[in-house]
């Protein structure tokens, strides 16, 4: 029997690797690599600062305990025989990073239309409402709740 038949067997029934363990993974090498920064750091510091060095010393294990554990349950994720509860953490995940993607675009579609219009939340629902800037005193009705009110742009 090969290695990737038995590796297929041993599989079965299990969650394998999705976007949050492979989030957990790449957070978990950012960690480490930060950790070892702070080693090279402390040991520049040591002979100089040495509560500077405590400090740094200090951070590395922080960063370098968090990110073994971050490994570490990525790899229970990808092993785990729940496949139910992981798959629901994983829609969780998956829920909430595309709720900052959204916001990220929203800020990013904000800062592109500065300088044509002016976003504005409606007094009554706090709707986001975009009006033109540079038109003086407006009329503005709310496409939510219908609220009228008076704006100066």
């Amino acid at each position: 029997m090969k290695f990737r038949d038995r590796l297929m067997r041993f599989m079965q029934g299990r969650n394998g690797a999705d976007e949050f363990a492979r989030f957990c993974n790449g957070t978990g090498f950012g960690l480490l690599m930060t950790a070892l920064v702070f080693t090279v750091i402390s040991s520049g510091l040591a002979a100089n600062h040495p509560v500077g060095a405590l400090v740094f010393r200090i951070l590395y294990w922080v960063f370098y305990l968090g990110g073994l554990g971050l490994f570490g349950y990525s790899l229970f994720r990808t092993f785990s025989r729940s496949v139910y509860k992981r798959q629901a953490e994983n829609t969780r995940f998956l829920y909430q990073k595309n709720r900052l993607r959204r916001k990220w675009e929203g800020w990013k579609d904000r800062w592109k239309n500065r300088k044509d219009y002016r976003y504005i939340r409606c007094p009554k629902c706090r709707q986001q409402l975009r009006v033109p800037k540079n038109k003086g005193k407006i009329r503005v009705t709310c496409s939510k709740c219908g609220e009228k009110f008076i704006i100066k742009t």
